[in-house]
């Protein structure tokens, strides 16, 4: 039959549950008329009937019209041709009507031409009927009826009076395949209606529990929105109330977008003043060129800002002393961390967050401890010289010493070597807590000045029963003060050495920065860099004690638990020297893996290394 459902409110999908209901597989293929897409489909059963008694008609006799007997032939089969070459919805929505309503019409042809009264093809033309009384609304219906009204009374319009029964086996034929298409179109309208009555019933409950997981959903995002926004309360009291501490907000470029009552007391000014200002504005700019002098950088504003961040541009923290100049001109000393902050509201774009301590008190509690340390250390000094002095003057003398006497005065210049070389370390502290401490530049072989530290240090290694591997380049041309590079690669060899266990080994590495290898990757030498790296096989450190081995005279607990030799100057003493190089370095240990330091160090003099 014609269009009897409507695609809008019949899915697609409820089209492939029609074929259970019906087990044959020619009510199957006949069911897919119902599909909102197979228009010539919905046309055929229509066709099929017609032609069924069109063939019957002209089998029992011909008709008394022929032409209007085959201008109905051709109608159907005008509309059958037209209905496969169409898509439902490539049809105004008026054109739903014209194939039913031409069908009625070729009907009513058919009636006429072939002389009999309508009482025979009122059956038929329930099909086409039913398909204008399924299109939506009432038009469908008015046209149905009427089509009905006028195809009934027709012949008497026409003076067509024979009223010739038909034979039993037409009308059997006629009204079987009707009943069957009248039926199979209920059928699969109905169990349409049932498949698309358990759809909705899903989508119903997929809609309930979407709702209620939108309902959990908003209650989680409004707990949640809460608990920033009571972060972001606490946040803020907690910077509202750092009045002992500096805290920063900058924007990428630099520029204070938030500061903390801390900062505006210990810069001595306003949050007016500090509101849109860079933040390199505060820090005296002959400590910042000078640092950036050994980063290779200038004094542009992105440079100085460079310089400042460090590390934190990385994303990691990054943290030094400065000295910041107030309004006033007055400079104060202060310990600042940098880190990289989110995006804040009211701010469109991420930046930095600098948090800074006054080391006002704590550089004055230094500086008499350093008094009291350089004033011991030199008073020290004059003894151990003239002890030494004394132990080569036995040893030169006329008269020989015995076995026994010259074991006892190696002993005793054993001793006073080794307190020498703790009043040295002393003094060298209190010269780098002063920043009276200098380098001297000099062309000299990294090389070779590393494997002669090594070398100094062989007798302590086979003492201890460590293996010191050393793995450097024939020669490695640089710029740097050949003493304190020197005294790096003791100290780190030292240090490595005395914790590691007795048969462990110590690897000590020397590159050229641009052929560089291992080493963390948040380090990047430059081509013209040194790069030295020490790993061990001791027992390593916490992460608490790792952040705290470069401070004076800390010791962690398992040098204190082992009472090894020492006054925890060797890797302060060696972190102040490669900060004067303008370097990096980087410790990575974690309890029973080793320790590894890794120490990149940029040339005194730029250009010059070959």
């Amino acid at each position: 039959m014609g269009a009897v459902s409507d695609p809008a409110s019949l899915p697609s999908r409820a089209s492939s549950a029609a074929a259970p209901a019906v087990p044959s597989l020619v009510a199957r293929v006949l069911g897919r008329q119902f599909d909102p897409e197979s228009v010539g489909l919905r046309e055929l059963p229509f066709t099929v009937v017609f032609a069924v008694v069109f063939l019957l008609v002209v089998l029992s006799g011909g008709s008394p019209h022929p032409f209007v007997l085959d201008a109905s032939a051709l109608t159907v089969a005008l509309v059958q041709v037209l209905a496969w070459q169409c898509r439902r919805g490539d049809w105004p929505h008026a054109w739903r009507y014209v194939f039913p309503l031409a069908q009625l019409g070729a009907l009513a042809a058919l009636e006429v031409a072939s002389g009999r009264s309508a009482s025979f093809f009122t059956v038929m033309m329930f099909l086409p009927v039913v398909s204008l009384a399924l299109q939506p609304g009432a038009l469908g219906v008015v046209l149905g009826t009427v089509g009905a009204a006028f195809l009934t009374v027709l012949p008497a319009l026409l003076g067509v009076t024979k009223d010739t029964p038909p034979s039993p086996p037409l009308r059997a034929v006629v009204i079987t395949l009707c009943a069957f298409l009248v039926a199979l179109g209920a059928s699969t309208i109905t169990h349409r209606l049932r498949e698309q009555t358990r759809v909705l019933e899903r989508l119903h409950a997929e809609q309930d529990r979407s709702l209620h997981e939108l309902e959990a959903s908003r209650d989680r995002l409004a707990a949640l929105t809460q608990s920033l926004e009571d972060s972001r309360a606490l946040f803020a009291s907690m910077v509202d109330a750092a009045t002992e501490q500096l805290v920063v907000a900058t924007d990428d470029d630099g520029r204070i977008v938030a500061s903390s009552p801390g900062a505006h007391e210990l810069l001595g000014c306003d949050a007016s003043v500090l509101a849109g200002g860079r933040v390199t504005d505060f820090y005296e700019f002959a400590e910042l060129r000078a640092a950036a002098d050994r980063a290779g950088l200038g004094s542009s504003p992105a440079d100085l800002l460079r310089v400042v961040v460090g590390r934190a541009e990385e994303g990691f923290p990054e943290r030094h002393d400065w000295t910041l100049v107030r309004p006033d001109g007055s400079r104060v000393p202060v310990d600042v961390a940098v880190t990289r902050r989110p995006r804040l509201d009211g701010h469109r774009t991420a930046g930095y967050l600098f948090v800074g301590n006054d080391l006002t008190e704590r550089r004055e509690s230094e500086r008499l401890q350093d008094e009291f340390i350089g004033l011991v250390s030199h008073e020290l000094r004059t003894p151990l010289a003239s002890i030494l002095g004394y132990v080569d003057l036995l040893r030169a003398g006329p008269d020989a010493l015995s076995e026994e006497q010259a074991r006892y005065l190696e002993v005793v210049e054993r001793n006073a070597q080794r307190l020498l070389r703790l009043v040295n370390d002393l003094l060298l502290s209190v010269q780098l807590a002063a920043g009276t401490f200098q380098l001297t530049p000099e062309r000299l072989d990294a090389a070779e000045v590393v494997r002669r530290s090594v070398t100094s240090l062989g007798p302590t290694a086979v003492a201890a029963g460590v293996t010191v591997d050393v793995d450097v380049p024939p020669s490695l041309p640089f710029v740097s003060d050949s003493v304190r590079l020197g005294q790096v690669t003791e100290n780190l060899v030292a240090n490595a050495v005395k914790f590691t266990p007795r048969g462990g080994h110590v690897r000590v590495t020397l590159r050229r920065g641009g052929d560089a290898v291992g080493g963390p990757a948040r380090l990047h030498p430059r081509a013209d860099d040194v790069r030295l790296m020490v790993v061990d096989d001791g027992p390593g450190i916490t992460e608490a004690e790792l952040a705290r081995v470069t401070e004076r005279f800390f010791r962690s607990r398992d040098a204190r638990n082992r009472r090894v030799s020492g006054l925890g100057l060797g890797l302060p003493i060696v972190a102040s020297i490669v900060a004067a190089h303008g370097g990096h370095m980087d410790i990575d240990s974690a309890p029973d893996e080793g320790t590894s330091v890794v120490v990149d160090l940029h040339p005194l003099v730029r250009g010059t290394e070959t």
